[in-house]
């Protein structure tokens, strides 16, 4: 099968040039060069740039909202480094289908006891250019979500709740494998979870057939569970090797995401960076 993983030995297409760090597309500019076959990245060290998230205790997202549940900041150890990775997210020219191109479906728990009123969600994805764009549609900056309960392998569970919203797409502050890391946020939502286990997913948009941003790469941060909390994770812990990955364009159907046999061939991929916003009752 071919996987859709930054540290995959067979990827489908990805962009030649990593150059720019705006989230603002340019349409006078030079457009991106033609997309071709390529290797897996070798640059993953993680750099900073010049946005920075910082949370107040309880909050998380970016723009920061309350916080219910956060996997954690994507890291790069050298110790190590054959885990770092990411997986394909994103409905763009380049992985396009209905109603995601490729999904990256991530596990959360919502406690005995406890209802969550939900107002938003995110995922943290590295890109060449982080832009969200379906014009002349409107609006134009939008995502697609869903939240979804009892996902087997292979087997799609029940779909909770699901749209195409609105969504923020800003600079986290870390880079990685030539790539910038982006939030990509809905938020505005409103539906209850009561206790028990569901998969999240927001998969950016960019469809504007006229914007050449938008044969861009989404890849999903994976989080690395090395002898620590991931940073920043808050909440009930992300349960880990529960991920799937669903996508008709590369033949996968809810596929785990770790394994030697998973979407991303053995490397990394147990969790992954996303994150619910809104409040708790008990």
């Amino acid at each position: 099968m071919l996987k859709w993983a930054i540290c995959s030995m067979a990827l489908f297409a990805a962009v030649i040039s990593f150059a720019q760090t705006t989230s603002t597309p340019n349409y006078r500019g030079t457009p991106k060069p033609t997309i071709r076959d390529y290797g897996p990245f070798t640059n993953s060290e993680v750099v900073k740039t010049n946005a920075v998230t910082s949370w107040a205790k309880g909050m998380c997202g970016n723009p920061a909202g309350h916080c219910l549940f956060y996997g954690g900041d994507f890291y790069y150890n050298p110790i190590s480094a054959t885990v770092a990775n990411g997986l394909a997210n994103e409905t763009t020219n380049l992985v396009s289908a209905s109603p995601y191109g490729a999904a990256t479906w991530v596990p959360f728990t919502v406690p005995e006891g406890e209802t969550w009123a939900v107002t938003g969600l995110f995922t943290n994805d590295m890109s060449n250019y982080g832009v969200l764009d379906q014009a002349p549609l409107l609006p134009a900056s939008v995502a697609y979500w869903a939240v979804m309960e009892g996902v087997e392998p292979g087997t799609p569970g029940t779909i909770v709740a699901s749209g195409t919203s609105p969504a923020t797409s800003t600079p986290t502050g870390r880079a990685a494998f030539s790539l910038i890391e982006y939030t990509i946020q809905v938020t505005g939502l409103s539906f209850d979870l009561t206790s028990g286990s569901y998969w999240m997913i927001v998969v950016p948009v960019c469809t504007n057939t006229a914007d050449p941003y938008c044969s861009e790469v989404f890849f999903e941060s994976d989080v690395d569970y090395i002898n620590a909390t991931p940073t920043n994770a808050y909440g009930p812990p992300e349960p880990l090797d529960a991920s799937f990955f669903d996508s008709s364009l590369f033949a996968a159907s809810f596929d785990p995401t770790n394994g030697p046999l998973g979407a991303c061939g053995g490397s990394g991929c147990d969790a992954f960076s996303a994150g619910v916003l809104g409040k708790s009752t008990k």
